[in-house]
């Protein structure tokens, strides 16, 4: 599997990485061998950045994370997880359950820290208080050595230079927004993150199913 290194930080990503929302049965009902056997399926590939969220199945995904890696050398794999979002329409950012959410997290998966930590779809409350709260409080999580890079995730374009023009981040998630019919990210915001020598994933490339013959999930509609 072909690496690259995510922005300053110094981790190598692989090209293609494993979205673990499916554990989460976010889009189909999923059989536990299943899930815990494409958990492998995926490492043996090289596939080993696995992302996911306490949204996913309401930390589903991540309990079952924690299964499927229990046995796995922790340095073979990097985790990325999420905080903020807990339900559809349930968000917190606040400083509190920063905190609360990185070690409940940490729990579910068996780890003692998390490579990548993201504010989980910000463009749902004022952002401003991501910049004046919620990242100042991932920074001090950050500090404690409980997480190594921080950022945030986001659909609309324009979240990245509003958060990133007032407090510097690791990197950040854009999805659905680097496909075959939907190239914005790539063409209006990479070359401003470049520059700012932040770090770069793209989420979604088949935008949640609008490039395949499956139905959208229900949440998406």
């Amino acid at each position: 599997m072909q690496t690259r290194q995510l922005g300053k930080t110094d981790l190598q990503l692989p090209i293609v990485s494993f979205g673990a929302s499916s554990l989460g049965q976010e889009f189909r009902p999923v059989q536990l061998d299943e899930a815990l056997r494409s958990v492998h399926v995926a490492l043996e590939h090289g596939m080993n950045l696995i992302d996911t969220s306490p949204f996913y199945g309401r930390g589903m995904s991540e309990v079952l994370l924690g299964l499927a890696l229990r046995d796995v050398p922790r340095e073979s794999y990097l985790l990325c997880t999420k905080l903020g979002r807990y339900d559809l329409d349930h968000f917190d950012f606040s400083a509190r359950r920063v905190k609360e959410s990185v070690d409940v997290s940490l729990h579910r998966l068996g780890t003692d820290h998390l490579d990548i930590a993201l504010c989980h779809d910000i463009e749902f409350v004022p952002m401003q208080q991501i910049v004046d709260e919620t990242l100042p409080a991932l920074k001090e999580v950050q500090k404690q050595g409980k997480v190594r890079y921080i950022g945030f995730s986001g659909y609309p374009q324009k979240i990245f230079k509003f958060i990133i023009d007032q407090i510097d981040v690791d990197c950040v998630l854009s999805y659905n927004q680097y496909t075959l019919q939907n190239t914005r990210f790539m063409d209006e915001t990479v070359p401003y993150l470049q520059s700012k020598g932040v770090g770069v994933m793209n989420a979604g490339p088949f935008s949640a199913r609008l490039l395949t013959d499956a139905p959208l999930p229900d949440w998406l509609k």
